[in-house]
């Protein structure tokens, strides 16, 4: 659970208003075990251009399937898009600089590990850092979130819900709110009662649904500056499309 509580003076309490027509996505790249990557980076998209992001994955599997690796790794994979292992360096670098052009929000937090391992319910981090950050922005309000299968431990996780909002505004720069941000499990629907937003989760296999897979070539971009100081494809976003995030240590 998350509670904030940001008091001021001489504000204009407010009620939490926004527009939510888009999904999220969550996918990661490292690990979190003591061995293994440097750090673990975990990515979240929101975007509601599920038809052009399908046609720019179609587009790079059609160019891997004119070369036997490509065709070769794509049917080991059956049939799915990843960053990891990708077989053709000038496709993965197209796909991703065509995905950049989509403009979609672009939110991550690498967790280093400094020799520990990261919590398991580490990953649930996200959610709250990047729901504060909608919350006093307004922008990337997901009305559900699709996360990959693998990335919740809990796999009964189904609503992530905001209660006791209260927002003050001094001025379009200063805006303060207090909340509690929860997880709840499904079955717990009555603890939805008196929300003040409710977002769904869907735990879903990354090879049915595209943009997991666009989430999972930016998150493996990322990755790649975070792990290995390589900025080659976080520059091919950022020439097109802005990333905000965030870099935390595990606490020992």
């Amino acid at each position: 659970m998350f509670r904030g509580n940001w008091l001021g003076e001489n504000m204009e309490n407010k009620k939490l208003e926004c527009q939510r027509f888009k999904t999220g996505y969550l996918d990661e790249s490292g690990d979190t075990g003591k061995d293994g990557s440097k750090c673990l980076v975990l990515t979240y998209l929101c975007t509601d251009e599920g038809k052009k992001i399908a046609k720019i994955l179609e587009g790079a599997k059609g160019a891997l399937r004119r070369t036997k690796r490509g065709e070769r790794w794509l049917n080991r994979h059956g049939g799915e898009i990843k960053f990891a292992g990708f077989p053709e360096e000038n496709i993965r670098q197209k796909t991703i600089e065509e995905l950049a052009k989509l403009k979609f929000p672009v939110r991550f937090i690498a967790i280093y590990k400094d020799g520990g391992e990261i919590p398991a319910n580490e990953k649930e981090t996200i959610l709250y850092n990047l729901l504060v950050e909608s919350l006093v922005k307004k922008e990337c309000m997901p009305h559900k979130i699709t996360a990959d299968k693998d990335y919740f431990m809990n796999k009964k996780v189904a609503y992530l819900v905001v209660k006791n909002y209260e927002e003050s505004v001094y001025s379009e720069k200063e805006k303060k709110f207090s909340c509690e941000i929860l997880l709840i499990e499904e079955g717990g629907k009555d603890k939805l009662n008196n929300s003040n937003l409710v977002i769904s989760i869907k735990h879903e296999n990354s090879k049915n649904v595209a943009e997991l897979q666009a989430a999972d070539m930016i998150s493996g971009a990322i990755f790649q500056e975070m792990e290995n100081g390589d900025k080659t494809y976080t520059d091919l976003i950022k020439k097109y499309n802005e990333i905000v995030g965030a870099i935390k240590k595990i606490r020992k």
